[in-house]
């Protein structure tokens, strides 16, 4: 774990429970995690500003064949914006899942996040010729190298790797059409004790390729882990991102009884250290999820988080959900990370996005629940000042 990070946790604390001096960003982003800070922390994922739009000479084939490009990007954004922590320091899309190293093909573009068009896993004589890696290669290790670089550079930044977890993972090998119905064949398979029916469910596909599938990329999911570790990255903060296995695709109860298994099994691998990337679409939904003492406790930095609640047509969280959640954060004793939508900051006026400010900030401050605010996913051509509106507007309205 990173020495210098465990120190300004500390220092947080002491400055926060004394009301000394004056937390730096990251000091505060951190209090917030335990308790009340002087005002609420702002968050600013770098990579959800499109490379281009940053400066005109990056773009995605660029950041994906060079490691300096991402860190120099990383430092523009750092010095272009006064968020108090920054986080992802590298534009690569999923290309840093270790997919690719698997046999994943995916198409890079100047101007679009790399995506995957073709999958290796058919059939299962394609899933048994696969092998977990001994050693990082390609894009992961890239990754790996990267972030181990942020981590040294910036020593006063929280930089953690991301991991896809099984079903992420699995996704990226098998395909978003093939997977879900490989995951339908076999629940109704094992849910079913009719003879027939059980027939007629073969007729139509293989029930036993999703275990099959889960299982290996349990063991690959383990394997990135150990990777990482063997390339001395501070993992303080890392998460296992099964975001894919989510409605609509999957419920709530199918998530629990037919993903979570093999999340545990990597999760218990490493210590229950990891944090649990699943992403909640209400407020509902986590307060079912946090019976789960698994959900519950590896909930992680981002767990409570309105990612993909339901929006208005200004691409606004539902605004009857704010006080829900910063109950919830309470009763659970935790942080709404409340994010702010790409299209929202898009589209409004610089008015509009200082009263949604005023709104969300008055009602942490009176309910005297902890939140922080960051933004995500930046459309291609927005006025990239309202970032800064943004932050300087939680500065003035945000103190508790």
């Amino acid at each position: 774990m990173n020495i210098s990070l465990i120190i300004t946790v500390l220092k947080a604390l002491i400055k926060g429970k004394l009301g000394i001096g004056t937390l730096t960003g990251l000091e505060r982003f951190l209090l917030s995690q335990f308790t009340i800070p002087d005002r609420i922390p702002t968050m600013l994922v770098a990579t959800n500003i499109e490379p281009y739009e940053i400066d005109e000479n990056y773009n995605y084939v660029i950041t994906t064949s060079s490691a300096d490009a991402n860190l120099e990007l990383f430092e523009k954004v750092r010095e272009r914006f006064q968020a108090d922590t920054i986080l992802v320091p590298v534009w690569m899309g999923l290309l840093t899942v270790g997919a690719a190293e698997q046999g994943t093909v995916f198409k890079i573009e100047e101007r679009r996040v790399p995506y995957p068009v073709e999958y290796p896993i058919q059939n299962k004589d394609d899933l048994a010729k696969m092998k977990v890696p001994e050693a990082a290669t390609g894009y992961i290790k890239m990754y790996f190298e990267l972030n181990k670089e942020a981590q040294r550079r910036y020593p006063d930044t929280l930089i953690f790797p991301v991991f896809d977890g099984p079903w992420d993972l699995a996704m990226l090998l098998r395909g978003d059409h093939h997977l879900p119905m490989d995951f339908r064949l076999y629940k109704d398979y094992v849910e079913t004790d009719d003879p027939e029916r059980k027939e007629k469910i073969r007729q139509i596909g293989d029930p036993d390729i999703y275990p099959a599938i889960m299982e290996y990329t349990t063991e690959l999911a383990i394997r990135h882990v150990e990777l990482a570790k063997e390339h001395d990255l501070d993992l303080m903060g890392a998460s296992l991102v099964d975001q894919y296995a989510t409605k609509p695709i999957l419920s709530l109860d199918d998530f629990i009884t037919y993903v979570l298994p093999y999340i545990e099994i990597v999760w218990n691998a490493h210590d229950k250290k990891l944090g649990i990337g699943y992403m909640y679409t209400s407020p509902d939904d986590i307060e079912k999820a946090m019976e789960n003492e698994t959900l519950r406790r590896g909930i992680g930095i981002a767990g409570l988080t309105n990612y993909i609640f339901p929006q208005t047509p200004e691409g606004i969280t539902i605004p009857e959900y704010d006080r829900r959640m910063l109950d919830l954060a309470k009763r659970l004793k935790g942080t709404y990370n409340y994010l702010i939508h790409g299209k929202f900051i898009r589209d409004a006026t610089y008015q509009e996005i200082v009263d949604l400010v005023m709104r969300l900030c008055s009602t942490a401050i009176e309910m005297r629940a902890r939140m922080s605010v960051g933004m995500v996913s930046i459309p291609p051509g927005t006025d990239l000042n309202k970032i800064d509106l943004v932050l300087k507007s939680i500065e003035k309205y945000g103190r508790y």
